[in-house]
């Protein structure tokens, strides 16, 4: 009875020993993690404006830009929002504040803005398509040639046009960190038809 014993306590030990094994046999036969879907919901951005030039003070206009929507997630991008305010007594026309471009134009290269009424703009509803990946095509950048509208304004008024912040597929990194300058040439159109301008711009601030 006692050799019985023994040998069933050996078989018991021996099928737990094997059940281990077999778990971690299980285990290292796993797939690696797809990091893919993590980097994507991870994926944070925040714009601010970190300067603005100012208008001189000959010119009859007050240009003025705020962030509307400062968070770049999987699911949406930045958009920025620029206020022209006629300061004179008369009629004018006005460029907008910023129609597009990159900020590779004026500085560091990695983002485009686009005003939404710019025909080449992505959808208000745009969001990145780089995450997760190096996501760059590399290719030059194919902007549409139209003339830049001006819009008429009346003494004291104001109207507005809203941006949005794009990753630029001509460089390294998506939607890289970092100080973007933007700038372009500001034209105003009097009554009498008189074109004065100035160049004028600003910088943002792109944090994780």
């Amino acid at each position: 009875m006692r050799r019985r014993s023994v040998i069933g306590g050996a078989v018991l030990a021996f099928t737990s020993i094997s059940g281990c094994l077999g778990k971690v046999s299980t285990n290292l036969g796993s797939k690696p993690k797809d990091d893919t879907m993590t980097n994507k919901i991870n994926f944070n951005r925040s714009v601010s404006i970190e300067q603005v030039d100012s208008v001189p003070s000959r010119y009859p206009v007050d240009l003025k830009i705020e962030v509307v929507q400062s968070k770049i997630t999987e699911n949406q991008t930045a958009h920025l929002m620029t206020t022209v305010t006629n300061t004179s007594n008369t009629a004018r026309k006005f460029d907008l504040p910023y129609y597009k471009g990159a900020s590779a134009d004026a500085g560091e290269p990695g983002i485009l803005l686009y005003a939404l009424s710019a025909p080449d703009s992505p959808s208000a509803q745009y969001a990145p398509d780089c995450i997760g990946t190096d996501g760059k095509s590399q290719n030059n950048l194919k902007w549409s040639n139209e003339a830049i509208r001006m819009i008429s304004i009346e003494p004291k008024k104001s109207t507005k046009e809203e941006l949005i912040v794009v990753d630029d597929p001509t460089t390294s990194g998506c939607i890289p960190t970092g100080e973007y300058r933007f700038e372009s040439s500001y034209n105003i159109n009097s009554s009498d038809s008189n074109e004065i301008g100035f160049k004028w711009g600003f910088t943002l601030q792109i944090d994780e």
